[in-house]
């Protein structure tokens, strides 16, 4: 085991007007394996690790006593466009991912090369004025999310060609403030503002009246207490996966009452060199297939494949699914 003084400095160097933290120096234990630099060669770091759990890492943001830290494994490191203002990830198909970058005048869809971390294409949202943000498939769909312009694109998944737009609902409508994470559940868009809460949107309504068809809200919630800074979202076998905003942590909550019930700390996936032009952790995409969950971040070096630890993830379905 390799011990890694990984000093996480927030960095907050772009437009968004987000919450700023105090850096703090953080000891992290990771399998020696996990932390080597990127090197030239495009192809995937293959690792075979033991359980990451929270014995070997210290989080950013300590999970309260009564939620569990989830152990994972981490089975493979690829390259990942470190100009990428990452604000949403999608699993495509084998091998290939969609992504959904942000930042004024560089926001995109874009498909991307999962081993090599070729661009394959891209298509930019046109207006230098509009900042990207989450994205989820729905069908032959992609819909994206714009941060503060209230609104929201629709393609063809094939082509990227642009099909649709809609608008976000104004007040005194129930609306989110902003747009930030988005997933697909199979029956509803789930979106995240920034806040802790998350909206659950008729996807064909919104294609058909060109606004944001908002059909409930739930608060995310730990130990009673709102959960905010939810970002980039993933739907993940009846649990909702949430990058929260300026921590290392993805929480897993319950889409029926908005409980967290259990939380992935990501702290010291990046060497200290990757950390230093890096920024916050952002991005998670799910592969049924292979079961394998795939994170990065804004500005990130690599993309990291894991997996969970079946034992632990298991119980935490079964709940889910029983209420």
């Amino acid at each position: 085991m390799l011990t890694i003084l990984l000093g996480l400095i927030a960095c907050n160097s772009l437009t968004q007007s987000r919450p700023t933290v105090t850096p703090t120096n953080v000891v992290v234990s990771l399998p020696l394996a996990i932390a080597p630099a990127q090197t030239a060669t495009p192809t995937p770091i293959t690792v075979s690790l033991p359980l990451v759990s929270a014995a070997e890492t210290t989080p950013t943001s300590p999970a309260p006593q009564s939620l569990p830290s989830l152990p994972y494994r981490i089975v493979a490191a690829y390259p990942h466009d470190a100009r990428a203002w990452t604000q949403g990830l999608i699993v495509a198909g084998p091998g290939r991912l969609y992504e959904g970058t942000g930042d004024y005048a560089n926001s995109s869809l874009r498909e991307v090369d999962l081993v090599t971390g070729e661009v394959l294409r891209s298509v930019s949202l046109g207006d230098p004025a509009l900042y990207g943000e989450g994205i989820a498939q729905v069908g032959d769909r992609i819909v994206q999310l714009t941060w503060q312009n209230g609104r929201g694109f629709i393609y063809d998944a094939a082509t990227f060609e642009r099909t649709g737009t809609f608008t976000y609902p104004t007040p005194p409508a129930t609306m989110p403030r902003e747009g930030w994470g988005l997933t697909y559940d199979g029956t509803h868009l789930i979106m995240s503002d920034g806040t802790a809460t998350l909206y659950f949107i008729d996807p064909e309504q919104t294609v058909a009246t060109g606004q944001l068809t908002i059909v409930r809200t739930v608060t995310v919630t730990i130990d009673d207490q709102p959960r905010d800074r939810l970002n980039e979202l993933e739907y993940i076998d009846g649990l909702i996966f949430a990058n929260v905003w300026y921590s290392d942590q993805i929480v897993l909550i319950n889409p029926t009452d908005g409980r967290v019930v259990g939380v992935l700390d990501m702290s010291g996936l990046l060497s200290p060199q990757e950390r230093a032009t890096a920024d916050v952790l952002n991005g998670i995409a799910y592969d049924p297939a292979s079961r394998q969950i795939f994170v990065t971040g804004k500005y990130w070096p690599r993309l990291f494949a894991i997996t969970l630890d079946q034992q632990f993830y298991l119980p935490l379905i079964s709940k889910s699914d029983g209420q």
